[in-house]
């Protein structure tokens, strides 16, 4: 409910935009200085929390700029705002930061995916429908209460995956992604073992952030 009211403040904020010096040495001691800003201010978690929103509202409003100042304003929230969203978990800021950030760097690549995820959309939704259905179904008869959900997986998080492992968009796994929520760490291991009956897991492909969390805290299974 907080990140809900944050982004719905964040529609609200008043949009201006504003100066960035470009010169690439220059641009690049304004990100460290940010950085630096943002960091001692890290104790003050609201205050960090407005200025990532801040930005996804400037980010929306992107093309009040010229080129050379939406590539600057894009380069610093890749490298400041998202980090610092993923840093705190507000995944639905940090992604969104993500996306428009990508699409504006490289709009080609970005157009690229947006047509391949078009091209497929029935057909992975169609899955994430049925998959939810059967999981429900299974935890149900294993008195495990669960909240589930299912989206796609955003645009800039499938091309680092696709250039980091050199893949083709057709042998990406994770195009499509479900959740199960449930009330303690001893619910998840139960709930996964019951996955892993339903679909056999890829060993490469498994991540176990409870036993050990990210950074910034997260912990989970994937």
């Amino acid at each position: 409910k907080g990140i809900k009211d944050l982004l719905q403040a964040a529609d609200q904020l008043q949009f201006a935009p504003l100066r960035m010096d470009i010169d690439p040495d220059k641009h690049q001691k304004q990100i460290d200085s940010k950085r630096k800003m943002l960091l001692s201010m890290i104790n003050d978690v609201q205050v960090v929390l407005l200025k990532c929103a801040e930005r996804l509202v400037m980010m929306r409003h992107l093309d009040a700029y010229d080129k050379p100042h939406k590539a600057a304003l894009a380069t610093e929230v890749l490298s400041i705002y998202a980090p610092l969203a993923n840093r705190l978990g507000i995944s639905q800021i940090k992604w969104q930061l993500e996306d428009l950030a990508f699409m504006h760097l490289h709009h080609s690549e970005y157009r690229l995916i947006c047509q391949q995820l078009t091209n497929k959309r029935l057909r992975r939704e169609a899955y994430i429908d049925q998959a939810l259905q059967t999981l429900q179904h299974a935890l149900q008869k294993q008195d495990i209460s669960a909240e589930l959900s299912g989206r796609p997986k955003h645009i800039y998080s499938i091309w680092r995956k696709l250039t980091q492992k050199n893949l083709s968009f057709e042998a990406l796994y994770d195009l499509r992604a479900m959740r199960i929520l449930v009330e303690d760490i001893k619910t998840c291991y139960k709930a996964l073992a019951l996955v892993h009956e339903l679909w056999a897991p890829l060993t490469k492909e498994f991540d176990d952030y409870i036993a050990h969390p990210k950074a910034n805290g997260y912990q989970s299974i994937h």
